[in-house]
């Protein structure tokens, strides 16, 4: 369902994501790689957001053709934190989206439990808070892919397994999944896939089991790692420095 092609996003002189070929279908991807490895840039091209070089399609459709109208339809990207004017409440943000379908707004409101917060300014909430209410207005927009940026950096556990679970039941219905975290628990246990990056480029693509039989996570993010799987939870240990 998505489908990028030699993707390339240069910022100047510096080559951000380099030649990244893949093929996403539904489910839970979860994107990793070290700071400055790719991550952010690209879920900004698959979302539209960003220029870039190669193709990024999604059902078919080229990212860079879609109208506005249309790419809400097609697209969501939920950044970890916006800058927005300190006096708008939580209510009138999410609604800054023209595209929210507002049957899945109530039921995201609900799960994320934003109520009593629509009526607090920006200024009156925290960065979790604020998370949590970029979150609802992303995922409300019920886009065929959703790209979802360090969701977990901001939220409390309590949030992070509430979000977790919603993802992973939309990729069982057939939405295209995409979560950036350097948070690996309990991101992982969640995920269905992993796309490792490293240096803009794409080192690996293949199911969770297939990424943790292999040395990438202890290669990109330069530690030794002990993985403990027990009743299906993944646990991430970092040992050292390698």
């Amino acid at each position: 369902m998505l489908k990028l092609n030699d993707v390339t996003v240069r910022y100047g002189q510096f080559t951000a994501l380099d030649g990244v070929t893949v093929r996403v279908g539904q489910g839970v991807t979860l994107i990793l790689g070290p700071n400055g490895a790719g991550k952010t840039t690209l879920l900004k091209a698959v979302s539209g957001i960003v220029r870039y070089e190669g193709s990024v399609k999604i059902s078919g459709k080229e990212v860079r053709n879609l109208s506005l109208a249309l790419k809400g339809k097609y697209v969501s990207y939920v950044p970890p934190t916006v800058t927005a004017m300190p006096e708008m409440n939580i209510g009138d943000l999410i609604l800054t989206d023209y595209s929210i379908n507002h049957d899945l707004l109530e039921k995201y409101v609900q799960i994320l439990e934003l109520k009593h917060l629509l009526s607090r300014r920006l200024w009156e909430v925290s960065s979790g808070e604020l998370a949590r209410a970029l979150l609802a207005r992303g995922l409300a927009r019920g886009s065929t892919v959703i790209a979802v940026d360090e969701p977990l950096s901001h939220i409390d556990i309590k949030h992070q397994l509430r979000l977790l679970k919603e993802l992973r039941a939309l990729g069982r219905t057939g939405k295209v999944v995409l979560i950036a975290s350097n948070q690996l628990n309990p991101a992982l246990t969640y995920s269905d896939y992993v796309l490792a990056l490293k240096g803009g480029k794409a080192v690996f693509f293949g199911s969770v089991k297939e990424f943790l039989e292999t040395d990438i996570l202890s290669s990109i993010y330069g530690v030794k790692v002990k993985v403990v799987t027990e009743d299906g939870l993944i646990d991430v240990i970092p040992i050292d420095v390698a």
